[in-house]
């Protein structure tokens, strides 16, 4: 059996190793009683301590601990104090430890496998920080095979230090390990144990978190402005009731879609004031069976309310998870155990969930496939220059159709090419040395105006759709808005149209093309289309014959977190982007 000590290295032991102190140190200490075949020692380094330190400070640390020796101020407690402030916790103190702790090691017949891992921390008492590289230092014993056993040594560093083992002892309950602590400074170390309380509550806890992937008998959700965050946790695990934890200000009707037993449950609190929250779903989970398996989603809401809802989590035993959609992960707070968040794979769902009884007209399937159509798009990108000078007027045509909610002849000349629709809808293109001719397009205006683009710029995303980088594509997805708007959201009537949308299964794309001139307005309405229907996760798309040539729409556009994709560079623009997705998709391993 392999056997590992893991501690952090203090400054009693740095004094040790510096011969400051009258005893060789905790960890030194540690190896004389015990048998280590591997020894991890994690070495806290200054924030403000350069990554490279140059060969002068390990030069000044020689030539400065030289002189106290030679001046015998070793147990001059001023002297000493002074040299330790100025060089504990840098790269030339850990050299230094190092070396000397392998020589204390082999003096005494001690061989074991060191290593001394170097962290940096934002403070001493950085407890978040200290927790990582401890969780990491278990992975790493985690991850070598055999069997094995890890010592967890408290006494060496902070008191936080000490405490944030405890804590990744029991994040970590596969690996077999014990905790030990120095009663008395040069004295052997001793075995500790964690309150019995504390490891049967955890251990509950632990067991919920092993089976959450089977569901939950009661789900509370917190519930604010996000809709999202309640949206995954409907998916990602199944529950007999989903009760919302929310203010008035923030009505939970909306997730009555994504329910199989009607309307959802809301228990309204304060969102400012922790304990009530606390103490609401106390009473709610006191008519619930002690068997049951409760679920606690605190991602939503405000951070009070996440503060109530942990702690209420924790009283009842329940699981409390956390959706990370940077990452794409659930987490589970107790444990920071993980999982991969299942995807969203339907534009509809995005829709659905943030407008406010909303009704998709016409679902965007596509009807671009004719050959004459595609060729004729084609032409027309290709000859967007010519397309862009006559757009004022082709929109004029477009827009007196539809004032008359009726498609009339039209015939019109732009530069050499000839477009026109005579009264049986029938459409002839002449564009270069093509002479084309559609039977049935009552939308021909349209499509001059503007659909062309659109066409052109699904045409080349479809083929994303069929490698599975992006999901659901749409073209011209057609909404009935209700004119009574949802609570505390804007009337969004003059939106009734997306050219095309697609998702991947984690964020809601909406692309906005425009074969004119780009303005002020146009990227503000984009703006507002991919906050209204994509939340905080939502992405815009401008795509455009020619970018903008004013500073202040580029300025908007970078402002508002747009991605451009101008006519010269569409193609390439548009392939970034979308390896840039299918590269977020992988490094999560959700590919």
């Amino acid at each position: 059996m392999r056997k590992f000590l893991l501690t952090w290295y203090g400054i009693t032991d740095f004094r040790a190793s510096l011969e400051f102190e009258h005893t060789d140190g905790p960890i030194a200490a540690a190896l004389a009683a015990g048998h280590y075949s591997d020894v991890v020692i994690l070495c806290y380094t200054r924030a403000d301590a350069a990554p490279d330190e140059c060969a002068a400070t390990h030069a000044a640390f020689e030539h400065e601990l030289a002189a106290i020796r030679a001046a015998g101020h070793e147990k001059d407690w001023k002297t000493t104090a002074d040299f330790v402030s100025r060089f504990a916790n840098t790269e030339a103190a850990h050299r230094h430890f190092e070396r000397w702790l392998k020589k204390k090691a082999h003096e005494i017949g001690r061989f074991s496998n060191f290593v001394f891992k170097s962290e940096r921390l934002r403070e001493l008492n950085d407890s978040e920080g200290i927790y990582a590289c401890a969780i990491r230092a278990l992975d790493l014993v985690a991850e070598q095979s055999g069997d094995k056993l890890v010592t967890l040594y408290l006494s060496p560093g902070t008191p936080v230090m000490a405490y944030v083992w405890s804590l990744a002892a029991l994040a970590r309950p596969g690996l077999k390990k014990r905790l030990i602590a120095s009663p008395v400074i040069g004295k052997p170390p001793e075995t500790v144990a964690l309150p019995a309380e504390w490891l049967d509550r955890y251990g509950v806890n632990q067991r919920a978190i092993r089976h959450a992937d089977d569901g939950f008998d009661v789900t509370f959700h917190l519930f604010g402005e996000q809709r999202m965050p309640a949206l995954l946790g409907i998916r990602q695990f199944e529950s007999k009731r989903h009760i919302f934890v929310n203010s008035k200000a923030f009505p939970a009707s909306c997730m009555q879609p994504f329910l199989s037993d009607g309307q959802p449950e809301e228990l309204n609190v304060d969102p400012w004031d922790a304990r009530a929250v606390r103490e609401r779903i106390m009473h709610v989970a006191e008519s619930l069976s002690p068997d049951d398996r409760i679920g606690m989603n605190v991602t939503g809401g405000t951070k009070l309310m996440f503060a109530g809802a942990l702690s209420a989590a924790r009283a009842l035993g329940a699981v409390p998870f956390y959706f990370d959609s940077q990452h794409r992960r659930v987490t589970f707070v107790d444990s920071l155990h993980s999982s991969a968040i299942k995807p969203v794979d339907s534009v509809e769902t995005f829709l659905k969930l943030h407008g406010d009884g909303l009704t998709i007209e016409e679902s965007g399937v596509a009807e671009v496939g004719s050959p004459d159509r595609l060729r004729l798009t084609e032409a027309l990108w290709k000859h967007r220059s010519e397309m862009t000078k006559h757009y004022n007027r082709l929109c004029e045509i477009r827009n007196k159709h539809r004032n008359r909610r009726q498609a009339t002849a039209f015939r019109v000349q732009c530069g050499s090419f000839v477009f026109s629709m005579d009264d049986n809808h029938a459409a002839t293109a002449v564009v270069d040395d093509l002479n084309l001719r559609f039977e049935n397009w009552p939308d021909f205006a349209s499509y001059l105006s503007g659909g062309w683009l659109e066409e052109y710029v699904y045409l080349h995303c479809r083929p994303y759709e069929d490698r599975g980088v992006i999901k659901d594509l749409r073209i011209n997805v057609k909404l009935k808005l209700s004119q009574k708007a949802g609570h505390e959201r804007p009337k969004l009537t003059d939106f009734n149209e997306l050219d095309i949308t697609f998702t991947d299964g984690h964020s809601l794309y909406i692309v906005e093309c425009k074969a004119g001139n780009v303005t002020q307005d146009h990227v503000m309405k984009l703006q507002n289309l991919v906050r209204y229907y994509g939340g905080v996760e939502g992405r815009g798309i401008l795509a455009c014959c020619f970018g903008p040539e004013r500073e202040a729409i580029r300025r908007k556009i970078e402002n508002a977190g747009l991605a451009v994709c101008p006519g010269p560079s569409f193609s390439d623009q548009l392939k970034t982007l979308m390896d840039g997705i299918a590269a977020r998709a992988g490094s999560v391993g959700v590919a």
